[in-house]
């Protein structure tokens, strides 16, 4: 029973503070450093207690380092789903349609979507536009409804500074 225990308490406790590291590392990532140095400090008092119950533990079996190794890797899941959900962001894509779906430009405004064009070569038209995390999948449901074969790019954005985002 002390050993079933141990494993539950390992695996718990180092899938928060691997939860908590990815949450910290993309925090960090978008400049962020303060609630990253807090996160930092809380996960590695977690990853301590629990590295020194580990090792210091009279019980050495492998359903220890299982419970270890498995907390790590559903924390690193756990981390992903907090991202996504939770971590707020904006996004800026990059959308390259042919010049004959200018109408694509105007639905996306009338969605309230700030759009800047650019031509291009080749009857190309590039659209660039901002937007906040949460309408990443509506964004693409009107670009794909519009032109199911148009180029879209989505990259995270840093620095937003003038316009406006939906």
């Amino acid at each position: 029973m002390k050993t079933i225990i141990l494993c539950l308490e390992v695996f718990f406790a180092r899938m928060i503070d691997v939860g908590i590291g990815s949450v910290r590392t993309i925090l960090l990532v978008k400049g962020k450093n303060f609630i990253s140095m807090i996160l930092a400090f809380i996960e590695i008092l977690i990853w301590f207690f629990v590295a020194k119950q580990t090792l210091t533990s009279e019980e050495t079996n492998l359903a220890i380092i299982l419970s270890y190794a498995g907390g790590y890797a559903v924390g690193t899941y756990v981390g992903g789903l907090i991202n996504k959900y939770f971590v707020r962001g904006t996004l800026t894509a990059f959308i390259v349609t042919s010049l004959d779906n200018r109408d694509m430009v105007d639905e996306l405004k009338d969605s309230g979507y700030g759009v800047s064009v650019i031509s291009v070569e080749e009857n190309k038209l590039v659209l660039l536009t901002e937007f906040k995390k949460k309408n990443l999948n509506k964004l693409k449901s009107t670009i794909k409804r519009i032109d199911d074969s148009a180029f879209i790019i989505i990259n995270e954005s840093l620095h937003v500074e003038n316009g406006y985002m939906v």
